[in-house]
């Protein structure tokens, strides 16, 4: 890995990396923290573990910006292994200072700060959820976009419970979990029963992890990490609200209050929960979590 941090700051810069520091990393990618002896001094470097994911998070982290009240990484450059002989995909991006706010229990927080902070993040969320792509359902400039929601997702949805299977016939998950994914795509019509007029703008990985707040943790200032930013249901991003510490900001709380949900939301929740959830598993290619994939199908369960 640092051979290709080297490489990787040699061919954007033209400058040998200074100290280099891991940020962390997820499913897909490293990220790390990089000083330069020229400008911009500090860079994210992010790294990522299966092709194509640089330059689309570069595309979604753009298009984000626009419409974001925080703050978003000014994208830097992308590096594509195929065209600069790097063994990944590597993207350049600013560093914005500051403290995760998923990384404490927000009952630590004074009552204004949490307050503030809870306000900022969902009215972040409502000002993506507030653009509109008048072409319909899809990913982000593909050209090719679906009129309805249930169009779109269903496939994915059907793909998705392909994967399960693979991994069933794994034994990386169980009977009852698989079970769960057979009956609940053959009842995906009367879970989605309901329209969904209106192809939206979401992140796609919207939780505390993916939020920073400034050094003494009294304000948001920063989103960053989107993953399935796409035109879709806004309601897709809502079921990540109450993951990492969101309850203790009651963020779908706030966030009803001022856009209502739809009569089969927590139906909805739950499907794109567990259906996200082990999209991932089988996509990273990582040991499943199945007490936690056996939680998530429980609730679904609870109302199919």
């Amino acid at each position: 890995m640092q051979n290709t941090i080297r490489e990787a700051v040699l061919q954007c810069y033209g400058v040998p990396p200074g100290n280099v520091r891991s940020l962390g990393g997820g499913f897909y990618g490293r990220v790390f923290l990089v000083s330069l002896e020229t400008e911009p001094f500090s860079v994210v470097l992010k790294l990522y573990l299966f092709p194509g994911l640089a330059a689309r998070e570069a595309e979604q982290t753009r298009l984000l910006s626009e419409h974001s009240l925080l703050k978003m990484p000014r994208i830097y450059k992308v590096l594509e292994k195929e065209r600069t002989g790097l063994p990944m995909d590597a993207l350049f991006m600013e560093y914005i200072e500051g403290v995760n706010a998923g990384d404490f229990d927000a009952a630590e927080l004074p009552e204004t700060a949490r307050e503030a902070i809870g306000e900022s993040i969902v009215d972040n969320l409502i000002g993506y959820h507030r653009v509109v792509n008048p072409e319909g359902f899809g990913i982000l400039s593909s050209g090719r976009y679906c009129p309805s929601w249930q169009e779109y997702y269903y496939p994915i949805a059907r793909g998705i419970v392909e994967k399960a299977g693979r991994l069933w016939e794994k034994g990386q998950i169980s009977d009852q979990v698989m079970e769960t994914f057979r009956r609940s795509i053959e009842q995906f019509r009367n879970i989605f029963h309901l329209p969904i007029t209106q192809a939206r703008l979401i992140h796609g990985d919207y939780n505390t992890w993916n939020v920073m707040l400034d050094r003494d943790r009294s304000r948001a200032v920063a989103v960053i990490d989107p993953f399935h930013c796409c035109w879709a249901d806004s309601e897709f991003d809502l079921y990540q609200l109450d993951n990492a510490n969101g309850k203790g900001y009651g963020l779908l709380e706030r966030y009803s209050r001022k856009m209502p949900l739809s009569g089969n939301f927590q139906a909805k929740r739950r499907f794109y929960e567990l259906y996200t959830e082990v999209s991932h598993y089988h996509d990273a290619q990582v040991e499943v979590n199945l007490e936690s994939v056996e939680a998530l199908t429980e609730r679904l369960n609870d109302v199919l």
